[in-house]
């Protein structure tokens, strides 16, 4: 091999590798800009679940009591935790669906999906990996929704 080809070659070396460092760089760099927009988003929802006055000035007035709102601030709380870890990769695709159903298998979790499900979508939407969690949540509410008024139906119906 001529010194000259060598020379190129291993300057391509040095190139690709440097490319590749890059790249990774901004992989981690993003990770932790997902990172800390949680923690801030956590850290509220934290204030708005345990502070009855800030929860009462946030409270929507399509949810009946400041103590519900809490409880779903709450419940939205573990969405963003079950998020972050998802926008991470720590979440397959396998283990999205059972982490979305053990989630709405919560009362709390219902409630809170069924008032913010339609703006949790909205907020998603143009995301292809948020739309992809968001579609869990959903596909699992609706799928305990259907149980609860199946067990509903089947508990009022006349015993014989």
């Amino acid at each position: 091999m001529k010194l000259t080809t060598a020379v190129l070659l291993a300057g391509a070396a040095v190139a690709g590798v440097g490319a590749a460092r890059l790249v990774q760089e901004k992989r981690h760099q993003q990770a932790r800009s997902e990172i800390a927009l949680a923690q801030n988003q956590i850290n509220w929802l934290t204030q708005v679940a345990t502070n009855y006055d800030l929860a009462k000035l946030w409270k929507p007035a399509t949810v009946k009591n400041v103590e519900e709102y809490m409880q779903m601030m709450h419940a939205n709380q573990q969405l963003c935790i079950f998020g972050l870890r998802d926008r991470l990769g720590f979440v397959s695709q396998e283990k999205l669906h059972f982490y979305a159903d053990w989630v709405m298998n919560r009362e709390v979790c219902q409630k809170y999906w069924k008032t913010f499900g339609t703006l949790r979508a909205d907020a998603a939407a143009g995301d292809k990996r948020a739309e992809r969690f968001t579609e869990a949540l959903d596909s699992a509410a609706r799928a305990h929704e259907q149980k609860s008024s199946a067990a509903a139906a089947a508990g009022s119906s006349p015993v014989r």
